[in-house]
């Protein structure tokens, strides 16, 4: 019964939650990020029975200008004896932005081993319509596929409607899911998620509850759940992560639902650039279908009386912002200036300074034909040559 339940909650993100920070990028705008947790969770099984496990959980996750892909894994050992195993890959593709409007297809498969040689399994696959803009947007879709709970194979059918938006204080998700697994479940899922990153510090938050007239089974009765977790960051590549809640019984695998408290240590590929010694907002990368377009070309051109033209060409983009030591490290919006190019002039004396840019709220990036310097933490930026 162990095994299942940190299956589970290694699979959602909740013991150790993924780390999906990105890090700068080369021209071509695609960004890889990378991070291992290391950490101990207690869980308290359908109220009744009580576990401890140590876990590993790799991460390696891959941007570009329209698509996405992560492969995420956890090894667990627990304290009374036995092992688990579980992996899941993910890939999205986007379709390029008209009038705010662009298409996702995502994929996704993934599954668990224990030391008694039972194994589960899950093949999904997604299509969502999205309209957004640079502070919210709106998005639904459907799909499904096939589940292995160690019994037999399921057909599942899923869908989704949800909206995301930015708010100075938190990133919020509502999300409205119904489902259906071959006969035996009907139910629908409604979510509601907040994140708020800071410089040296993330935490994201959920609530949920769940009806329908065909319920998966549950011995302890629980229809609502919510969970917290918690990074705080000592440099920009080591963090503690702390979290805590309860989770629902997950019909499609046949995990059952719990309660659990998590302890560990984020080992991750670049946390923040060196530019980001603000406090900035950046979207989360759970919202779905929040591609982040490329920058395909950046120019700065001097004007007179010690103004420079700063010039992004992000054809996709429909928010753009630039930093660096010369703004102070505050975040700069640019304007548009048509044919894809994004503009601001600033006032810059003659001189070497550090710089990077944002598109639509990603992750800060180094403008592309810029030589990209590094720090010790593992951060970047890119330096930018007045005469």
């Amino acid at each position: 019964m162990f095994r299942v339940t940190l299956a589970h909650l290694c699979r959602d993100g909740l013991v150790v939650a993924p780390a999906l920070f990105l890090c700068a990028g080369s021209a071509h705008a695609q960004r890889a990020a990378a991070s291992v947790d290391v950490g101990a969770v207690a869980l308290r099984y359908a109220d009744t029975v009580n576990a401890t496990a140590a876990a590993l959980t790799p991460d390696l996750r891959i941007d570009w200008s329209q698509g996405t892909a992560e492969a995420l894994g956890t090894i667990s050992q627990f304290g009374g004896g036995g092992w688990s195993a579980q992996g899941n890959l993910s890939a999205s593709l986007f379709t390029p932005k008209s009038r705010g409007f662009f298409g996702e297809l995502t994929g996704s498969a993934g599954g668990s081993t224990h030391q008694d040689a039972t194994r589960t399994g899950e093949s999904l696959a997604h299509a969502r319509i999205h309209f957004a803009r640079s502070t919210g947007g709106v998005f639904v879709g459907g799909g499904g596929g096939t589940t292995w709970d160690g019994s037999g194979w399921r057909r599942v059918l899923l869908g989704e409607i949800g909206a995301w938006a930015d708010f100075p204080v938190a990133t919020t998700l509502l999300r409205v899911s119904p489902a259906s697994v071959d006969d035996s479940a009907k139910y629908v899922d409604g979510q509601l998620s907040l994140t708020r990153t800071r410089e040296r510090l993330d935490v994201s938050a959920l609530a949920a509850t769940r009806w329908g007239s065909r319920l998966p089974f549950d011995p302890t009765g629980t229809r609502t759940w919510a969970s917290i977790a918690i990074t705080a960051w000592a440099t920009p590549v080591l963090g503690i992560v702390g979290a805590g809640g309860t989770y629902p019984v997950d019909p499609t695998q046949g995990f059952p639902g719990g309660r659990f408290v998590s302890l560990g240590i984020r080992l991750a590929s670049g946390r923040r650039n060196a530019a980001t010694s603000v406090e900035s907002e950046s979207r989360p990368t759970e919202v779905p279908g929040n591609p982040f377009p490329a920058a395909d070309a950046f120019v700065a051109e001097a004007r007179p009386q010690g103004a420079v033209l700063l010039r992004v060409h992000a054809p996709s983009a429909t928010r753009v912002e630039i930093n660096g030591d010369f703004t102070g490290w505050t975040p700069v919006d640019l304007g548009q200036a048509g044919g894809g190019w994004w503009t601001q002039t600033v006032s810059i004396a003659p001189g070497k300074y550090e710089m990077n840019l944002r598109i639509n709220g990603g992750s800060w990036i180094v403008p592309p034909g810029l030589l990209e310097l590094r720090d010790e933490f593992g951060g970047s930026a890119g330096l930018l040559v007045v005469e």
